[in-house]
């Protein structure tokens, strides 16, 4: 990853259940930031679900179809290849990914801050689509359907509640549900995916995204740490079988003093820990991401045992 020419890129995830408009959205996005004189990349799950004249005002708009599907398992490994070709692009300052409606937005947010590239990327800003008169109606779907709905709304950093005409003014009233679910993130109230892109970027500008991404006191958050040298290999697994249930994903490279010549790759998910020797070099480097984690505590459980 040497050569990376712009460290600190932007990422946006918009997520949200089948049919919410994410893709009527991502076309005014991509507009509004075109007009903004960035240049974005887009990574969506098929060409087939575009608006191509959306993207015809640039020829510098590269649209990327890596999914077919949900990001989860292997297709996140394309997901970070794909992320690492944009990186490398020079007039690039902005990544949009479009994920498909039945993705869980923590593997998005978990392969935006792989070790490989979580030093050249901005923490994802998150922006949800909510269909309202599904929302309101979510119940009629299977518990594991209305859990992946409403986690799509909690991890996101603004939510643009859309097709707010097809309800009533009584409906509306229901809507206050979402504030249970996530009562940190803006909510704008739309047809048509139509936001004010400027006030929906001042409300989720960078160093107040940053604040939130950091915050304690809801949410998704994330931490990286780097080893300097090798380290106690059963003291790392004893770090790792004792993570806090809201320690969602573990990703990262280690090496170990009984075996330094040998570099590990450990993954972590759903609460069982996986990992293997791999070729490739890489920066002895972890992620953790998860809801509130703790992350001073953590750093000081991560400083005793590279040190001990």
């Amino acid at each position: 990853m040497k050569n990376i020419k712009n460290p600190q890129i932007a990422i946006t995830i918009v997520t949200g259940f089948l049919g919410s408009g994410k893709t009527t959205f991502l076309s005014n996005y991509v507009k509004y930031l075109l007009e903004q004189h960035e240049t974005p990349s887009i990574i969506v799950n098929e060409y087939g679900n575009l608006n191509v004249d959306s993207y015809a005002l640039s020829d510098d708009v590269e649209v990327a179809s890596i999914l077919n599907g949900c990001v989860c398992c292997d297709l996140q490994l394309d997901l970070i290849k794909q992320l690492k070709h944009f990186l490398h692009k020079s007039a690039m300052r902005h990544i949009i990914i479009e994920a498909t409606g039945i993705a869980h937005p923590i593997e998005i947010i978990a392969a935006c801050q792989d070790p490989e590239i979580v030093d050249y990327v901005k923490p994802p800003l998150v922006i949800g689509l909510v269909d309202a008169p599904r929302f309101l109606n979510r119940t009629q779907h299977t518990n594991s359907t209305i859990q992946l709905m409403e986690e799509q709304l909690e991890v996101s950093h603004a939510l643009i509640v859309n097709k707010i005409d097809k309800i009533s003014a009584e409906e509306k009233l229901g809507l206050a549900e979402l504030n249970e679910i996530n009562s940190v993130a803006p909510q704008f109230f739309t047809t048509y995916a139509n936001v004010d892109m400027e006030t929906l970027y001042r409300k989720n500008d960078y160093e107040a995204h940053q604040q939130l991404q950091h915050s304690h006191h809801h949410g998704i958050n994330s931490m990286q740490y780097h080893f300097t040298a090798p380290i106690d290999r059963q003291l790392f697994y004893q770090f790792i079988l004792r993570l806090p249930d809201n320690v969602l994903r573990l990703k990262g490279y280690v090496k170990f003093r009984d075996e330094p010549n040998a570099l590990y790759e450990f993954q972590y998910a759903y609460g069982l820990p996986d990992y293997q020797i791999i070729s490739e070099a890489l920066p002895t480097t972890i992620v953790l991401i998860g809801e509130q984690i703790d992350e001073n505590r953590l750093r000081n459980q991560l400083d005793m045992l590279q040190f001990t």
